[in-house]
């Protein structure tokens, strides 16, 4: 059977090969390891700490795929996996002046997860926003966040106007905003 939460391109069920389950393991733990370090990470004080949880968290990961709901995100589940190495690991630190109790840390978690997804479907409204734009707009936009010319520069070279660029570029923001913030409200009425 092949599963959407693996992009359709890996089989998986429960008497598949163990190559297989190891293969999509790693299809999905790659994809998302970054993810799930930052946000064993975001839990912890010290960057030892988390990398020490991660490796920990990486074979239990491993260890229990086989209870993995492959119609859920692969993402959010490790999170979860993640959250009880981060309690266990505060149980066996007891005698160390931070102490977090397992309430809180859960409490951090799903904060940062509702917060990624949200910055996520920010990041798609923006890009349908993008593509609403002017091209000349667009070109403005790149030129001022993601081309190594100040605006100044792009001014002088155009014969334009650098306040009349300011001013273009404020405006365009606020209609990205806009746009932004009405497709979110959308998507929360329809979500």
């Amino acid at each position: 059977m092949k599963t959407a939460a693996l992009g359709g391109d890996v089989d998986f069920n429960g008497t598949s090969s163990d190559d297989a389950r190891y293969e999509a393991f790693l299809e999905l733990f790659s994809r998302h390891r970054d993810r799930i370090f930052a946000h064993i990470f975001s839990l912890v004080p010290h960057e030892a700490d988390a990398e020490d949880l991660f490796q920990r968290c990486s074979i239990v990961l491993w260890r229990k795929f086989r209870e993995f709901d492959q119609s859920g995100s692969f993402y959010a589940w490790s999170c979860g996996v993640a959250v009880n190495e981060v309690r266990n690991f505060f149980k066996v630190r007891k005698r160390s002046r931070v102490s977090f109790f397992p309430e809180p840390v859960e409490l951090l978690s799903r904060e940062r997860l509702a917060d990624e997804e949200d910055l996520s479907l920010r990041a798609i409204a923006l890009q349908s926003c993008l593509q609403q734009l002017r091209e000349s707009e667009r070109d403005l936009l790149r030129i001022a966040y993601w081309e190594n010319q100040s605006l100044k520069e792009f001014a002088e070279k155009t014969e334009g106007s650098l306040q009349v660029l300011y001013n273009r570029l404020s405006k365009i923001r606020k209609r990205l905003y806009a746009c932004i913030e009405r497709k979110m409200s959308g998507e929360a009425h329809h979500g």
